[in-house]
């Protein structure tokens, strides 16, 4: 430190130094006239990356800023200093060359008629990446929000809407400024408003967050008058000591009119079973057949009636989500007719194709179970190369897979059997489809075949959610689902159909899992089993 200056006697000086070498600051002092530092603390050689013995040039926090001064620039924030004090958050950088963000106050004084900066410095690097994180934050909220696919409305305690996101724009046939700050009534028809109205104020004294409920019939009106059935869930936050409700609107337009045709063909369906159960009875009178073959047939058309049920009730939740997303997506489509947004259509095709391929499956395990029952699956071997054909499944399923979710497949010994070709392909899709359908994305899926003189085995490897074991116990039952599977979308049938088609072929399947470790199944062929004796090679 240069000591040819006298700020004061010595004993202010060694408190003065005392003191600023106790804070956490970097602190200097700046002779006017000469433009050296005549004082810093070590905070300021650390800040700086300095040695805060040696003689320092004027001004040094505005010549290490990163971004640099101009001189009018330089004289502006001395004559702002001079007439009280400058502050200002920028990023600098160090001696070494290593960039940081530092708020600075710098402020002119005099002492024994000589004149002198004070130049305070802290890092606020963390503060500065917090500020930027949150704004990130904000952003992707905002964005996720915006083009959610349901209308989602933001209202304050007077029960004004003060946000509503493109779609719920759309939805309810508004532009921006015609809905914000109007009150939420607006959009209920006048019939349901009294009891909106006692609804709001009990849920304004216990506010708490409410799923959407399907069955229950709530209804909305467009801004031209058009009335349609919703699914409203709410979520409360609390700012500024105010509390405000998000409320999600899903038009449920399609799935109602979808209830109405499955209600349609339910009534036929029950027709069909009153009708074919006095055939039967009356083909018991004119037959006289036995008391047992009575029974069966009477099981028979039970099973028929259950069955009838639960696919009224799997099919009209399966198809909502499907269906719903081909309305929005088609909707958006006439939205986009400029030659520039021909990605955008793209995309809400590929959703349109992606959501009718989904119906197409549910509707071929429904065919499947049918084909099953009446034993129309009739195996036809073959001799054909197993390790061709997984590659060739993994190959067309692999753009399918969740973001980042990987294939790894490994084959040990022969690559012929004797097989039909085209279940062996049914059951290994399912399971690959299992596998990413219940795992998170960046998994790994690990398929093994092993073919030796005794079996063929095949075997998948998931990191997914795993298999409690009392739901093992039913895996292969029809419309059966796990306990922790209700969010992720599925029939219950492919396990059902796959189990089915190994026992064509007279394979065995074994279930190995636990909840959150992943589950491997294995399918075991033997070679002693009666398809592979009419094979000569064998």
């Amino acid at each position: 430190m240069d000591t040819t200056y006298n700020l004061t006697d010595a004993l202010k000086k060694d408190f003065l130094v005392a003191l600023c070498n106790g804070i956490k600051e970097g602190a200097a002092v700046i002779e006017k006239t000469s433009g050296k530092i005549i004082f810093c603390n070590s905070a300021w050689g650390e800040v700086f990356d300095i040695n805060t013995s040696d003689n320092i040039s004027m001004l040094p926090v505005f010549a290490s800023r990163k971004k640099k001064l101009t001189d009018t620039q330089l004289l502006y924030r001395i004559k702002i200093a001079e007439e009280g004090s400058f502050h200002e958050q920028v990023e600098y950088v160090s001696k070494n060359g290593k960039p940081f963000w530092a708020e600075l106050i710098f402020r002119a004084f005099a002492n024994n008629n000589r004149s002198y900066y004070l130049a305070v410095i802290d890092r606020i690097d963390d503060k500065k990446e917090n500020e930027q994180r949150i704004a990130q934050e904000k952003q992707r909220l905002e964005t996720v929000l915006e083009h959610a696919c349901m209308g989602i409305l933001e209202i304050n305690k007077e029960a004004e809407i003060i946000s509503i996101n493109r779609f719920g724009l759309t939805l309810f046939g508004y532009k921006r400024e015609e809905i914000i700050n109007r009150k939420i009534e607006v959009l209920i028809p006048e019939r349901f408003q009294l009891k909106y109205l006692h609804r709001r104020k009990k849920y304004t004294v216990h506010p708490q967050s409410r799923l959407m409920v399907p069955g229950l019939d709530m209804f909305a009106i467009k801004k031209d008058g058009t009335e349609f059935p919703v699914e409203v869930s709410l979520s409360t936050y609390i700012r500024n000591e105010q509390q405000y409700v998000i409320a999600f609107v899903n038009d449920i337009s399609i799935r109602k009119k979808a209830e109405l045709e499955i209600k349609k063909l339910n009534d036929e369906l029950e027709e069909t079973v009153e009708q074919r159960t006095g055939e039967l009875t009356h083909a018991i009178q004119q037959l006289q057949i036995s008391k047992e073959e009575l029974s069966i047939s009477l099981e028979k058309e039970k099973e028929l009636g259950e069955l009838k049920s639960r696919f009224v009730s799997m099919a009209s939740h399966e198809f909502r989500t499907p269906l719903s997303t081909v309305l929005s997506s088609a909707y958006l489509l006439e939205q986009y007719n400029s030659g520039d947004e021909q990605p955008k259509r793209e995309r809400h095709l590929k959703r349109i194709i992606s959501s009718v391929n989904m119906l197409t499956d549910i509707l071929n395990d429904f065919l499947s179970v049918g084909r099953i029952e009446e034993g129309k699956i009739h195996v036809k071997y073959t001799k054909f190369d197993v390790q061709k054909l997984i590659t060739s499944v993994t190959e067309e399923i692999k753009n399918n897979l969740k973001h980042e979710q990987t294939i790894h497949y490994h084959h040990e010994g022969a690559a012929v059997v004797f097989l039909d070709a085209s279940l062996l392909k049914h059951i290994v899709m399912n399971l690959i489809s299992n596998a990413s359908k219940f795992s998170p994305e960046s998994s790994r899926i690990n398929i093994h075949t092993r073919v030796n003189e005794m079996q063929y085995v095949f075997s998948i490897r998931d990191e997914g959610i795993g298999i409690s074991e009392e739901d093992q116990k039913h895996l292969m039952e029809r419309f059966f689902r796990g306990a922790n599977t209700t969010n992720i979308q599925g029939t219950g049938l492919g396990l059902h159909i796959i189990s089915k088609y190994a026992e064509l072929m007279s394979g065995t399947i074994q279930c190995r899992s636990a909840l959150q470790k992943g589950t491997e199944f294995i399918i075991t062929f033997s070679k002693n089993n009666m398809h592979y004796e009419k094979d000569p090679d064998h």
